[in-house]
């Protein structure tokens, strides 16, 4: 059997402060809205929908980004002044770390997104 994310509901407190980090730090589309639903497009076979609901566990969001997105990233979480780290616990401002994902192992930064849902982004390519 194969399957495929389709897409995720994300609860926020405040969708589109949400929306606006995700977009600002990932570079995600925002699509609009659709009913209590902030679309946003992470690639051509997935969306985030975020939804005002205050979360009561934190989830964990890996994305696997090229190496220029994946760069682009780590300064912007460099210059921006923002915790994050190399490992899914770790918010020392050092990284890139090396952790195992979906394709095995590759360079993986760590941060929190506004509601406090632990954001990883990797990236395979050496």
């Amino acid at each position: 059997m194969t399957a495929e994310l389709d897409h995720l509901i994300v609860p926020t407190r405040d969708p589109a402060e949400s929306a606006a980090f995700y977009r600002r730090v990932l570079g995600f589309a925002h699509e609009g809205r659709a009913g209590p639903f902030e679309i946003l497009r992470v690639g051509p076979a997935l969306t985030l929908d975020l939804m005002r609901q205050t979360p009561h566990d934190r989830m964990h969001l890996a994305f696997r980004l090229a190496r220029a997105e994946f760069d682009r990233v780590y300064r912007f979480l460099c210059d921006s002044g923002m915790a994050f780290g190399g490992g899914p616990f770790d918010r020392s401002r050092h990284g890139p770390g090396q952790t195992f994902g979906a394709q095995g192992m590759a360079e993986s930064l760590y941060f929190d997104d506004p509601d406090g849902h632990n954001i990883e982004v990797r990236c395979y390519e050496a």
